[in-house]
C-alpha cells in the first residue's frame, strides 16, 4: 500500500498549498510536501469529515481567516483514498487539480484493470511454456509456479505446491541445494546458467538451470525466479559422441595411415613415371639414331656384317665340333691300337714260349702256329685299316 501513497503523492509535487492523504481502511493520515509523503496524526477536528463519504467540502473560520477544505475521494485496487486540500491559497487552481486527480485515479483504475487482464494473459503464456518456471522467497518457499513444473512433479493441483520448500518438493532434498545461487544474487553478483541433475522416477534428468532476482514496485528484492531447460537428450547425445570419440580417433588414424600409404604409392608412382619418361626419352634417342643410320644407308652393311659374323660363328662351331669328334675317334682308335698291340705281343710271346719249350716242332704244330700268326696279322691290319701286301711269286 506504500506504493499507492507514493503514486498519489507524486501527483501533487508541484502544488504550493497543503495536501493531505487519508486511507480510511487503515486510519493512516499523510502530509504531502513537494510530492513526498510523511505520516502524521489524524486531525481530531477533521476525523469525522474524512470518514464520511458524503463530505466533499468543509469551511472553518480561524480568527479572521476563512479556511476551506476540499475532500477528493476515490477507490484504488479496493482501497479507499481521500485527498484533503487546503484551499486558502491558489484557490483558482483547485478545480483543475480536482479534475486532474479524478482523471489520474480513473486512469489508474483502468491501468489496474488492464494490468490484471495482462497478468492473466501472462499467466496463460507462462502455463504454455514447456519448461518448469517458478519463484521462491528468501526462505526457499515456493510463491509462483507454472503448469510445466506441476506436470514435471506429477501434481495436478497447483496450489498444493505453493508455500512448500523448493528443495524438498522439486529436488527431494532435506536442505538447500548445493548449486543454489540465491546467496550470490543477494550479494549483487551476476550469475549465469548451470547444468544440474534431477532424479525422477528412477531416471536421471539433466537441466540447464537459470536463477534471477525479482524486485517489487519499491525496488525491494523479495523473490527469486528460476526456470529449467530439459537438456537430457542433448546430454545423452554428448555422451554418445564422447563414447565414439576414440573410435573416431582410431578410424582417423587408420585413414591417416592409408593416406600415408597412398602418399608412398604416389611417390613410387612418380618415381616410376620419371623412370618411364627417362626410358621413353632414351628410346626416342635410339629411334632417332636408327633413323639416322637408315638415312645414311649404313644399316644394310651393318646387318650384312652381322649375318657374315653369324655364318662364320656357325662354321667355327661346326669345325670345333668336328675336331672334337675327330679327337674322340682318334683317342678311341689309339686305345684300340694299344689293346691290339698288347694282345698281339701277348700272343707272340705265348707262341715263342710254346716253341721254346718244344725240342721238335711237327708240321701240324707249325701249321697251327703259322695260322695263329696269320690271323693276328690280319686282325691288326683290319683294325689299322692297312691293305694287305701284294703276294710274291
Amino acid at each position: 500500500m506504500n506504493s499507492l501513497i507514493s503514486r498519489v503523492s507524486v501527483m501533487f509535487r508541484d502544488c504550493s498549498f497543503p495536501v493531505y492523504i487519508y486511507l480510511p481502511d487503515q486510519g493512516a493520515f499523510y502530509q504531502v510536501v513537494a510530492g513526498q509523503h510523511e505520516k502524521v496524526p489524524v486531525p481530531v477536528t477533521m476525523k469525522s469529515y474524512l470518514d464520511s463519504d458524503e463530505t466533499f467540502f468543509q469551511s472553518f473560520k480561524k480568527g479572521e481567516t476563512m479556511m476551506s477544505f476540499y475532500f477528493l475521494r476515490s477507490v484504488h485496487e479496493g482501497e479507499r483514498v481521500v485527498v484533503m486540500i487546503n484551499s486558502d491559497k491558489n484557490r483558482k487552481h483547485l478545480n483543475s487539480v480536482a479534475r486532474s486527480f479524478y482523471g489520474v485515479m480513473a486512469e489508474a483504475q483502468e491501468s489496474v484493470r488492464v494490468l490484471r487482464h495482462s497478468r492473466m494473459k501472462m499467466m496463460k503464456l507462462l502455463d504454455g511454456l514447456k519448461m518448469p518456471l517458478f519463484s521462491v522467497s528468501s526462505e526457499y518457499l515456493i510463491i509462483n509456479v507454472n503448469k510445466a513444473l506441476a506436470d514435471f512433479l506429477g501434481i495436478a493441483n497447483i496450489p498444493q505446491i505453493i508455500g512448500k520448500k523448493c528443495y524438498e518438493v522439486i529436488h527431494g532434498r532435506t536442505e538447500p541445494c548445493s548449486f543454489c545461487r540465491m546467496a550470490e544474487i543477494i550479494a549483487g553478483e551476476n550469475v549465469g546458467s548451470q547444468n544440474i541433475r534431477i532424479e525422477k522416477d528412477g531416471e536421471t534428468r539433466h537441466f540447464e538451470h537459470h536463477m534471477f532476482p525479482v524486485y517489487d514496485q519499491t525496488g525491494e528484492l523479495n523473490e527469486f525466479g528460476e526456470f529449467m531447460f530439459d537438456i537430457t537428450e542433448n546430454f545423452q547425445l554428448v555422451q554418445s559422441i564422447e563414447k565414439y570419440k576414440e573410435r573416431v580417433k582410431t578410424f582417423q588414424k587408420a585413414e591417416v595411415d592409408k593416406m600415408n600409404e597412398i602418399g608412398d604409392l604416389k611417390k613410387a608412382y612418380k618415381d616410376l613415371e620419371k623412370n618411364y619418361d627417362e626410358v621413353f626419352l632414351k628410346n626416342r634417342k635410339m629411334s632417332k639414331a636408327l633413323e639416322k643410320l637408315f638415312a645414311d644407308d649404313n644399316i644394310n652393311e651393318l646387318l650384312k656384317l652381322r649375318q657374315e659374323n653369324k655364318d662364320i660363328k656357325n662354321k667355327l662351331v661346326r669345325s670345333a665340333t668336328a675336331l672334337k669328334n675327330f679327337q674322340s675317334t682318334l683317342e678311341l682308335q689309339q686305345e684300340k691300337y694299344n689293346d691290339l698291340s698288347k694282345r698281339t705281343v701277348y700272343q707272340l710271346e705265348r707262341l715263342i714260349n710254346t716253341v721254346n719249350k718244344k725240342s721238335v716242332v711237327t708240321d701240324k704244330e707249325l701249321g697251327t702256329l703259322l695260322k695263329m700268326v696269320t690271323d693276328e696279322i690280319k686282325s691288326v691290319r683290319r683294325h689299322l685299316k692297312l691293305e694287305a701286301p701284294p703276294e710274291s711269286d
